[in-house]
């Protein structure tokens, strides 16, 4: 779900179901502000290589293009301009033209510099998602055991959701916390009693 919509889509399908056509929108991924058009071949870029999905010479570029990106971003997050960094100046400009950026910044192809405007003017939004992230990350490490009596160990837990736990029975506290209808308070009872099962 954090690399691509085509992640939020599938697991969606595999963890919600449909009784309906499926439609992908936007908002159906919690981390969508990671999920820019601009970054999406960096974002893949592991799966791109491992798999041989591009030529060598469009590999290098997108490589290549990666690299330009964090030195970029590395770079106007540390460098200083008159009134602090360079980052500081550029979310504080209203415009989104460029002008507040270092003069060498305007040799870069548009796609690098429109992906390093997103990191920088974005920064703190998308440190949150990446926080969020984390966690959520954890949660898809605890394990639901495939056998866990949904019925009799969750008491306190309304019915509606003990119901769906036990329809699809997710296999780790991520995939439960994404079913719909089952909400934050379900989640911790269900930590709760995990933990006093020993899992």
């Amino acid at each position: 779900r954090h690399e691509a919509y085509l992640g939020v889509l599938i697991d969606d399908l595999v963890t919600k179901g449909t009784k309906e056509p499926y439609r992908m929108f936007t908002s159906r991924a919690e981390h969508r502000l990671l999920l820019n058009h601009g970054s999406a071949e960096i974002r893949l870029l592991d799966y791109i290589e491992s798999r041989g999905l591009v030529s060598n010479d469009r590999l290098q570029r997108i490589k290549q293009k990666s690299q330009t990106v964090s030195s970029w971003v590395g770079r106007l997050e540390s460098e200083k301009t008159k009134g602090g960094i360079w980052g500081e100046h550029i979310r504080k400009s209203l415009v989104s033209d460029f002008t507040a950026f270092p003069e060498d910044f305007h040799q870069l192809t548009s796609s690098v510099r429109l992906e390093v405007d997103y990191k920088v003017r974005y920064k703190g939004y998308l440190d949150r998602e990446i926080r969020l992230m984390d966690r959520m990350r954890h949660m898809d490490k605890i394990r639901i055991p495939r056998d866990f009596d949904y019925q009799s160990l969750l008491k306190g837990m309304r019915k509606e959701s003990v119901e769906k736990l036990d329809a699809i029975k997710p296999t780790t506290l991520g995939q439960a916390n994404r079913i719909s209808g089952v909400n934050p308070v379900d989640i911790s009872l269900l930590m709760v009693a995990l933990e006093s099962r020993g899992e």
